[in-house]
């Protein structure tokens, strides 16, 4: 698996020194672009081969506004948050870490608010949270530098019959939720502490190659997917209520009426059946395959 590596210094010449490198020529293009679009950069990098990767490098002016930042509340709005086109587990560590830097501030801010009240209770809050914040950053750059290779891992699991990564493609692991081809982080922490004792070790990178680029570039969290079948539900919603139920003669915008005139939440069976059709088709939905849903 490919890591990217990107760094922007800024010395006090007025100048900036864009620098990628990546075992992935199509990663480094796709981070030199939004680096070089940011610094509002029009040329051409310097391209070189270094080791088993590629570098991306130039020295441009220094910018005199700030990098695009948090524009908006949505949770969509998370490119500010990483460097390319998907956050890494280190940016991920960072930011939680930055986040309980600042909720400690806010606490301390809070001691002394502009108008005397009593935030004593609120002040312990954000000190805990930050607490949890500051665990979760340490877990996630464990988990940063399982990825990056830094630190062995056991072959299989503590039984020593599952494997995971490219050992496990084709396998039929029948507990703990089927073959561990993409592990959870749990699963990375157990396998680094099975590492001690184990017969056999190896590296992430070492573990997951081999594992088809087309399965890596489409992954997505449990929690995507849930998000997602929940977006989808959303849409049929909406899509009941624009049509008109034969069953009961419920019209657009109206609830379907059980035979003694009671409201429903639920519509017929023909209506349900007809929306659901009308949203799979417009987002492209097959089975369980967990697709985008615009404005649900």
């Amino acid at each position: 698996m490919s890591t990217t590596s990107t760094r922007l210094a800024l010395p006090d010449d007025g100048q900036a020194e864009i620098r990628i490198t990546s075992a992935d020529p199509e990663a480094a293009q796709l981070v030199w672009e939004k680096a070089a679009a940011a610094l509002g950069y029009p040329g051409r990098p310097r391209r070189r081969v270094v080791g088993d990767g590629t570098e991306l490098a130039a020295v441009v002016d220094a910018p005199d506004r700030p990098l695009p930042g948090q524009e908006t509340a949505a949770d969509t709005d998370t490119g500010h948050l990483m460097a390319g086109p998907r956050i890494t587990v280190d940016e991920l560590a960072v930011h939680c870490s930055a986040a309980a830097v600042w909720l400690d501030q806010l606490a301390r801010a809070a001691e002394t608010p502009d108008t005397p009240v009593e935030l004593a209770d609120d002040i312990d809050s954000l000190r805990r949270e930050a607490t949890t914040l500051r665990d979760r950053a340490k877990r996630l750059h464990q988990v940063a530098r399982i990825i990056d290779g830094d630190v062995p891992l056991a072959t299989a699991f503590a039984h020593g019959r599952d494997q995971w990564g490219n050992a496990a493609l084709d396998t039929d692991r029948e507990d703990f939720g089927g073959p561990a081809i993409i592990p959870t982080a749990n699963q990375l922490l157990h396998l680094a502490q099975s590492a001690r004792y184990a017969t056999s070790t190896c590296t992430y990178p070492e573990g997951m190659d081999g594992v088809p680029g087309s399965l890596l570039k489409s992954w997505e969290s449990k929690k995507a997917q849930e998000r997602r079948a929940g977006e989808r539900l959303a849409a049929i919603a909406k899509e009941v209520l624009r049509i008109e139920c034969e069953r009961c003669g419920a019209g657009s915008g109206d609830h379907c009426r059980t035979s003694t005139n009671r409201v429903a939440e639920q519509a017929h069976t023909a209506r349900q059946r007809e929306a659901e059709a009308n949203v799979d088709a417009r987002i492209g939905w097959v089975g369980e395959n967990p697709v985008a849903v615009a404005e649900a």
